[in-house]
């Protein structure tokens, strides 16, 4: 038989798709794209913004086009399901304590820890379709962790709805990283708050399997803004824990995500993200878009943003980020680094692709090894591409 998958949204969603493909290749089934008129296509939704929720009813009326049978999962289709007719709706959370490990096709596969959210932040609808926060025990993410270490994987990506939520008995996230750094396999954290980052978890970064990139969940820079997003942490939270992390990792890159045109955004509350993110140097930024959801409460305040003024803001910050990027990678130039090779690059044949600790992507020559991790010197920025060598 053959079945297609197809993936809109967050590292959750790809996680709850790949335990599905795993499930279809242990039974046989061969994986196509859904242009190959599959049997049945999986269709993952998203309804994080209002443009997720429409590129997911743009796949489902592709799908069913294509496919004998079509299978829907994810938060839009939970939500809205009746926008989907009657189709077979499969309940996610069933699969988490399959016997069955999320292996992939990436290099650092993405290894949830924690599902759900309790924070009911004032313009998401994610806690509606995911429900109440709740955390694997440490034995199976252990468990995990040791199928792909047995599998060749080198790192891994601990991810989640809001993985600073994660308690399991009486364990948080920190008692289980000072577990999970002992296991030979680097780590990668997925977003956090910056009131989560404490002293505590800061020193965390000390121990080199941690690696030296961090996304926080900021929103805004306008601590008038986070209020109304009922947000927990201001703006000069982050930036003391900007610093306190750049003195435990000098070279740590400092990600985050950014919702611009909240009602009631001003150009002075913009013009606080900018300096924010310059300030605390936000070198990789994710920017969306404020956008209306059903069942959250900012869809019910004043002085809404007019669209143009949204995109506007998204332009600036979109700018503003290849600046702090570039900024970011050129005090990395010289510098050499252990990198996980990750895929061909399209530069050519004899070229590789790889991603630094502290998450640059680095396109190098092939040198006779084309899998693991390589020692790369970064030599050159040019043209929005990083170029390396690799150090014998």
């Amino acid at each position: 038989m053959k079945v297609s998958f197809d993936t809109l949204g967050c590292k959750i969603n790809q996680f709850y798709t790949n335990c599905l493909k795993q499930k279809n290749i242990k039974e046989g089934n061969e994986v196509v794209s859904i242009d190959e008129k599959p049997d049945i296509a999986y269709i993952n939704t998203c309804a994080v913004t209002a443009r997720a929720g429409s590129e997911s009813r743009k796949l489902y009326r592709k799908a069913k086009r294509n496919a004998k049978e079509v299978r829907i999962f994810g938060c839009q289709a939970k939500l809205f399901s009746h926008e989907f007719e009657e189709e077979y709706y499969i309940e996610e959370n069933r699969l988490v304590d399959k016997e069955y490990t999320p292996i992939s096709s990436r290099s650092r596969p993405y290894l949830p820890i924690q599902f759900g959210c309790n924070n009911f932040c004032t313009y998401c609808i994610v806690p509606y379709a995911r429900g109440k926060s709740y955390s694997l025990s440490e034995n199976k993410i252990i468990e995990n962790i040791e199928k792909l270490i047995d599998n060749g994987y080198r790192e891994v990506v601990l991810s989640g709805i809001h993985i600073g939520n994660y308690r399991y008995k009486n364990k948080g996230l920190k008692g289980l990283l000072n577990e999970l750094l002992s296991c030979n396999i680097r780590i990668r954290l997925t977003s956090l708050k910056p009131d989560y980052l404490d002293y505590e978890f800061i020193k965390l970064f000390e121990n080199e399997n941690l690696m030296p990139h961090i996304h926080i969940s900021q929103q805004s820079g306008s601590n008038k803004i986070l209020k109304k997003m009922q947000r927990k942490y201001t703006r000069e939270t982050t930036l003391l824990v900007s610093k306190k992390l750049r003195k435990i990792r000098e070279d740590i890159r400092i990600a985050g995500d950014f919702i611009v045109g909240f009602p009631g955004e001003t150009e002075e509350d913009f013009k606080d993200t900018e300096n924010l993110i310059k300030e605390a140097n936000f070198s990789h930024l994710h920017i969306f878009r404020y956008s209306e959801r059903p069942y959250t409460l900012a869809n019910l305040y004043p002085d809404e943003v007019q669209d143009s003024i949204r995109k506007e803001r998204a332009y600036r910050l979109k700018n503003l980020g290849k600046s702090q990027r570039a900024k970011f990678i050129e005090k990395n130039i010289g510098k050499t680094f252990d990198v996980i090779i990750e895929a061909k690059s399209n530069l050519g044949k004899k070229w590789l692709t790889g991603i630094t600790p502290n998450y640059i992507k680095v396109h190098f020559p092939e040198n006779g090894k084309k899998k693991g991790i390589v020692p790369i010197k970064i030599v050159k920025f040019e043209k929005g591409l990083v170029y390396g060598e690799t150090k014998k």
